[in-house]
């Protein structure tokens, strides 16, 4: 076989470029601009095989092709990178809007929670003061009843006394009569 045969047959056979096998689950990747100069490279032969010169050339080109593509490639992703990271950023911003709205929310009902439980205590404190009032007025009550039996039955027994003690003067009165008449009669007696 000629060499221009083989240069043929390299250029039927061509089949696109895949991804290298470090990136897993990576598909076969096309490169048009690359495949295009793949198609139309073709070597100069020189007596055993092909000039060196040429292929180094020819590799030069092709890797230039790889650079200007893979430079292609790096500034898509980061272009990709970037719009991640602004929509993560956005995401994140409204996490956080969401997170402050719920914050607020939530200390709205706590302010509202507290301030029905310092209303149900002041309720339940006022309650509270009506009942012990009210304690406060039947003990002032009951007080007083006992104050007043305590104080009749004083009075009862003063009495009771007070009527011993004119029931002893009338027995001394009477005492002191009867002595006056027996002096009396001793004094006329005589």
């Amino acid at each position: 076989m000629s060499t221009q045969e083989k240069q043929k047959e390299s250029a039927v056979e061509f089949t696109p470029l895949e991804m290298p096998d470090s990136v897993p689950g990576a598909n076969a990747t096309d490169f048009p601009e690359i495949n295009e100069f793949l198609k139309s490279m073709k070597l100069r032969s020189s007596m055993f095989g092909f000039q060196k010169e040429d292929v180094y050339e020819k590799m030069q080109k092709m890797n230039s092709l790889y650079q200007s593509r893979f430079q292609q490639l790096r500034d898509q992703l980061r272009g990709q990178l970037k719009q991640i990271r602004k929509q993560q950023q956005e995401e994140l911003a409204g996490l956080r809007e969401s997170f402050e709205l719920e914050k607020e929310a939530w200390e709205k009902k706590l302010l509202q929670e507290r301030e029905e439980a310092r209303i149900r205590l002041e309720k339940e404190q006022n309650e509270a003061g009506k009942r012990l009032g009210e304690e406060l007025v039947r003990a002032r009550d009951q007080i007083r009843r006992e104050l007043q039996a305590q104080q009749q039955e004083e009075s009862a027994q003063r009495g009771r006394e007070l009527v011993m003690i004119k029931e002893e003067m009338d027995r001394l009165i009477e005492r002191l009569h009867m002595l006056k008449s027996k002096l009396s009669a001793a004094a006329g007696g005589e």
